[in-house]
């Protein structure tokens, strides 16, 4: 949220870099300065009104919110943080399993300087991990009838698993933060990859 007194501190000239328009200040930033520029006497014609007029809608416009649901203050304006999605990092541990999903969640942590929500998600997903596997070769020597379905056993482990992170991400991330998405290419590529070299290793 931006404060109207901060930029109520700053000069003529300082304020004036904020109407122009390859200005990469947010919507309000905009707003207040085009407000305090006239506060103080400075007057617009009526070519300038329009323009920064239209430069305080275009960017309320990228800067509108577009998921307030699973992936809550997801917005595509193009000067927030990227970061990887819920949505991502919820397929990524169900399909490749929750140490993936959780270097994902690990790095939006770390991008957003929260080092508790790093190392919390960090423990858990070693934790869990573990416990997966104890579970998984626990059922395939006691219950050899159901090997045959351990995939689907797995696959449901997984997801509880990945509501974990979920729930972490949602204790823990600054409810007001506005986010856009980075891309899932990468991680994809990189989970196939590795998933595919631990299955010909093990």
């Amino acid at each position: 949220m931006v404060n109207k007194n901060v930029i109520r501190n700053l000069s003529d000239r300082e304020l004036e870099k904020y109407i122009e328009s390859n200005s990469r200040s947010v919507a309000d930033a905009v707003q207040y300065a085009y407000e305090i520029l006239q506060e103080r006497g400075r007057t617009f014609t009526v070519s300038e009104t329009e323009h920064i007029e239209a430069l305080i809608a275009k960017k309320r416009e990228d800067e509108k919110i577009v998921d307030e649901g699973w992936d809550k203050g997801l917005t595509e304006d193009v000067n927030a943080i990227e970061l990887y999605t819920n949505t991502l990092i919820w397929i990524l541990s169900v399909v490749f399993g929750v140490l993936f999903g959780g270097i994902l969640q690990i790095l939006n942590f770390i991008k957003i300087k929260n080092i508790k929500g790093a190392i919390i998600t960090a423990f858990y997903s070693i934790i869990y991990i573990s416990i997966q596997v104890v579970l998984i070769n626990y059922i395939r020597q006691n219950y050899p009838d159901i090997i045959h379905d351990i995939f689907y056993v797995n696959f449901i482990l997984s997801g509880i698993g990945a509501t974990g992170l979920f729930f972490i991400r949602q204790q823990l991330f600054p409810r007001d933060l506005q986010y856009r998405a980075k891309s899932y290419i990468i991680p994809i590529i990189a989970s196939i990859a590795i998933s595919i070299a631990l299955f010909y290793l093990f």
